[in-house]
């Protein structure tokens, strides 16, 4: 009886530490759909090879391992596809170009090491009213260029109502440790139906102007909140890029603001509207000024499977050496979109 017992225990050891294997989670989304573009200048057309209209194709991998006292050792692998060509849907054909990190966490926090997000990135997601959806329309995803960085360094804590982040993307430039690199904070603040977020990004990168060599200096920053009850939703914010071009070259300057609203007018149906206005001033001199108003409703025929359509226009101005040009693109997007 004691010796079967002593089995037993064995067995139920290696089960525990069987169970204590890191935990892997295949997920994504496939959006199929069409959008047609009818600009003032040229000629209209109908597309479907899209790396997601409504929400961006991706196949990933999420593993966690638990490794007790609260700790975890996790990483994501994450790759993007073109819908109607079956390619990665950049051209280097970087496999995992969407994510590729491995980290630690615990009560303190999580610290995590590769390709990720960024800051300003995780930070504007808080108060985009369409959530980082129609991002091949939408702005916001692509602000400063901030979506993602390599060699990136980034914590992460969520303490109570607040939630703190920072990082620092190695630029791994020989003889120089700040020349490419960036670094960032930002801070996000939730009570009631109240949010609100802002964050700040600097980068310094060598670049080869001639007769010498120069520095491009980037400072970024963004704020902006969110109001949320019931089936209602409102967000706005601003985001303001400066770039420093280099010995005779112009500094450039973007800026955006935007703001909108959802509302769900039932579990199954919601409508969301936006509009977003991005000013550039670029090296030239040259000035950019773009309004986009997009509508968009979704319809879920279950959690994971939704029909969605949209309706927007975009008018863009540019003005250079005292002439000004302006065109307008209307655009209308229909699809459905699955997350597995």
């Amino acid at each position: 009886m004691k010796k079967s017992l002593l089995a037993l225990a064995v067995l139920g050891a290696f089960a525990g530490a069987a169970q204590a294997q890191t935990s892997v989670t295949i997920y994504g989304s496939f959006d199929g759909g069409l959008r047609h573009t009818n600009p003032s200048v040229g000629s209209s057309n109908l597309t479907m090879g899209s790396n997601g209209t409504y929400n961006s194709n991706r196949i990933g991998f999420r593993g966690v391992e638990d490794l007790g006292g609260g700790m975890n050792a996790h990483f994501t692998l994450e790759t993007g596809f073109n819908t109607g060509t079956g390619a990665f849907d950049n051209a280097a054909n970087v496999i995992f170009n969407r994510s590729a990190y491995v980290g630690l966490g615990g009560a303190w926090g999580s610290v995590d090491l590769g390709r990720q997000y960024s800051v300003n990135f995780k930070t504007i997601g808080g108060y985009d009213p369409f959530a980082y959806k129609y991002t091949g329309i939408i702005p916001l995803a692509g602000v400063a260029g901030l979506t993602r960085l390599n060699n990136d360094i980034q914590y992460t804590g969520a303490f109570g109502p607040v939630t703190v982040r920072a990082e620092y993307a190695l630029g791994e430039v020989a003889g120089d440790t700040g020349a490419g690199a960036t670094a960032a904070v930002g801070a996000s603040f939730k009570t009631g139906p109240f949010s609100f977020g802002g964050a700040y990004t600097a980068g310094e990168r060598n670049v080869a102007v001639a007769p010498a060599t120069s520095f491009q200096d980037k400072k970024t920053w963004t704020v902006g909140g969110a109001f949320a009850t019931g089936p209602f939703r409102v967000a706005g914010g601003y985001a303001n890029d400066e770039q420093d071009m280099g010995v005779g070259i112009q500094e450039t300057e973007t800026e955006n603001a935007w703001i909108g609203g959802s509302f769900n007018f039932t579990p199954a149906a919601a409508i969301t509207a936006g509009y977003y206005r991005t000013e550039a001033d670029t090296a030239g001199p040259a000035n950019v000024r773009r309004n986009l108003v997009i509508v968009g409703g979704t319809y879920n025929l279950s959690k994971r499977t939704n029909f969605y359509a949209d309706v927007d226009v975009a008018k863009t101005r540019v003005s250079a050496g005292g002439v000004s040009a302006s065109t307008r693109l209307t655009g209308f997007s229909v699809g459905v979109n699955h997350l597995f």
